[in-house]
């Protein structure tokens, strides 16, 4: 039996202050719909298992909206049944989310909160949990005191009944939402909702690159330019660490660092991940900001000590002109030094906005540029060189099967 790596407390936390990022606007907005959710759930008696798997749906709710086009009314927002159907295409087929999948297909256009369709109340109850949870959050005025606010919003949701969500949801909400202390925590410590999930060790490092490589999918598919990137990394960084020796469960960790590497990438605008021109110097300064949010989000998870520092460090440079610790080559791990050339490899040979993909004659140069300046280690470039067409057939391999992905979901996210 494979051994127990982290926990989904740790896990939970993480993704939920990672989705932060990509919506500042909103903060602590996962967390708040979490919380409302796993609360009405328990109001309608549903028992901890159930919860538990609110709780992580609740988490990731919205995040098939980075497939979705932007709203020109800013008075307008997606919702949970909105964005489910692109979440499921991102989400995919991980094990350890299989009960987050089914709540994600009642809330979709196919599913539509249709209890015939599931032969069952219990997850379209969920689906329309998190989607009340989700309208409730987002009424929130965290300026304002929380009691001067409850009235309004218990009366918009009452209008809400038998249409929008069932009159039990609603009924079960509107119980809870009598408490006063609800009001103060939903506002002021959302996160508490991680105390209902236990820290307990259950997550293996197999189940933890399932999870990071569907999150790699919310990074990478903000654009399409990038869709493919993080999974040509994860390819070429874990070739590299088994040509180089390293044991098995290193290999599977640089793979969940290389899935992971980029996730501080999310408070960076699309606007500026999609730019065609050369960045301005303040433009550059925020995305040379990303990689200490990867550190971060990543630094606090059980069993990530490796992983983290992997996955943190990859823009650091062994000549110390790197970002953004400015470390030198002693300080600087062999995981994140691979992980930096199975980087740059994977972003040179990639179509982007502003370049089309460089041959690998190009592709080699960049690469012994990089180790004559004394920024990149000689000896993982040469390595990549001389396994150069087994490594990329391995990468372009992962891209196709990845970017058929994006674009199936991408596909989804405009029919919904």
């Amino acid at each position: 039996m494979e051994k127990k790596f982290t926990n989904m407390r740790d896990i939970a936390r993480s993704f939920s202050n990672a989705m932060n990022l990509l919506r500042p606007e909103t903060e602590n907005h996962h967390q708040r719909v979490a919380y409302l959710a796993y609360h009405i759930a328990d109001e309608m008696d549903y028992d901890d298992e159930d919860k538990k798997d609110i709780l992580y749906a609740s988490v990731l709710h919205d995040i098939g909206i980075v497939l979705m086009p932007e709203l020109t009314d800013k008075s307008k927002r997606y919702y949970f049944k909105d964005v489910a159907s692109a979440g499921l295409g991102i989400i995919g087929d991980v094990q350890r989310l299989k009960p987050v999948c089914e709540i994600f297909k009642a809330a979709s256009p196919d599913g539509g909160f249709d209890r015939a369709i599931f032969g069952s109340d219990r997850y379209v109850d969920f689906a329309e949990i998190i989607n009340l949870s989700d309208r409730v959050s987002s009424m929130l005025d965290p300026k304002d005191a929380a009691l001067n606010q409850v009235s309004d919003i218990c009366d918009t949701v009452s209008d809400l009944a038998g249409e929008e969500i069932s009159n039990q949801v609603i009924d079960a909400f509107l119980r809870f939402a009598a408490k006063e202390y609800v009001w103060m925590e939903v506002l002021h410590q959302p996160e508490i909702f991680l105390n209902y999930i236990p820290a307990v060790n259950d997550v293996t490092l197999d189940d933890m690159i399932e999870m990071a490589r569907f999150m790699s999918r919310i990074i990478d598919f903000r654009s399409s330019y990038t869709a493919m990137h993080s999974s040509g990394v994860a390819a070429t960084a874990v070739r590299l660490a088994e040509i180089m020796g390293l044991s098995e469960d290193e290999c599977k960790m640089m793979c969940v660092a290389s899935y992971l590497h980029d996730i501080g990438k999310l408070k960076v605008p699309k606007s500026v991940l999609e730019k065609s021109e050369k960045l301005t110097d303040a433009e550059f300064n925020i995305v040379k900001e990303y990689a200490y949010y990867t550190h971060l989000l990543l630094k606090d998870m059980t069993g990530f000590e490796q992983i983290g520092r992997w996955a943190s460090l990859h823009h650091e440079r062994l000549n110390g002109g790197g970002y953004p610790f400015r470390l030198s080559a002693d300080d600087i791990p062999m995981g994140a030094r691979i992980i930096a050339i199975a980087d740059i490899f994977s972003a040179v040979a990639e179509i982007r906005s502003y370049r089309k993909g460089l041959t690998k004659e190009e592709v080699v140069a960049i690469l012994r540029d990089n180790v004559d300046n004394g920024a990149m280690s000689g000896y993982i470039v040469e390595t990549l060189i001389n396994n150069y067409d087994n490594i990329n057939s391995i990468r372009e391999k992962e891209v196709t099967k990845e970017g058929a992905r994006y674009f199936a979901a991408a596909v989804d996210a405009e029919e919904a």
